[in-house]
């Protein structure tokens, strides 16, 4: 006889819809490493003209764009992910890492964190080596670590806030250390 699970419906719904917008922003992510390299510039230099209509400065330093949309399009994927992620853990009680004996190490948060970082690390280094195979186009370590910047700060704003949380309301980050 099978055991009946748990389910929420409301974080079964919620984890579909932000798996897909993930999706959807790797796959952007992607298919503007996929364009060449004339047609990379040409966007750059779009994006520089918006910039100076805007604000009225007149930036020309084409390689800092590029750089702070490394920072900016891993920065918006490592917050996609991390809802994810948190929202998958919680459809069942029963079937979510709750359930881990890695609990006696880490707390949710940690946890959360770290499979967010090891997600979008992975996804920087694929898009890094599709643009070895792109006309015009060089996969970069250096592009990796810049696309980890975007990462990091997210993931230490995601951490601090929610330390800063739990102090608000009175409690302390809940560590697993009884025998699983």
């Amino acid at each position: 006889m099978s055991k009946k699970r748990n389910i929420s419906k409301f974080y079964l719904a919620s984890s579909i819809i932000s798996w897909i917008i993930t999706a959807v922003w790797i796959i952007l992510i992607f298919k503007l490493s996929g364009e060449n390299g004339t047609e990379s510039s040409e966007r750059s230099n779009d994006i520089i003209n918006i910039i100076n209509s805007l604000t009225g400065v007149k930036l020309t330093n084409i390689t800092l764009v590029r750089k702070i949309a490394h920072v900016t399009e891993y920065a918006i994927l490592t917050i996609f992910t991390f809802i994810s992620i948190r929202f998958t853990n919680k459809i069942s009680p029963e079937t979510s890492y709750a359930e881990s004996h890695v609990k006696m190490m880490k707390s949710d948060n940690e946890m959360y964190i770290g499979m967010t970082l090891w997600f979008t690390v992975l996804c920087s280094i694929f898009d890094e080596y599709y643009q070895l195979f792109v006309d015009g186009r060089d996969g970069s370590i250096i592009d990796t670590c810049i696309d980890m910047i975007g990462i990091v700060v997210v993931l230490l704003i995601i951490r601090i806030g929610f330390l800063i949380y739990l102090k608000e309301i009175g409690k302390e980050e809940y560590r697993y250390e009884g025998n699983l």
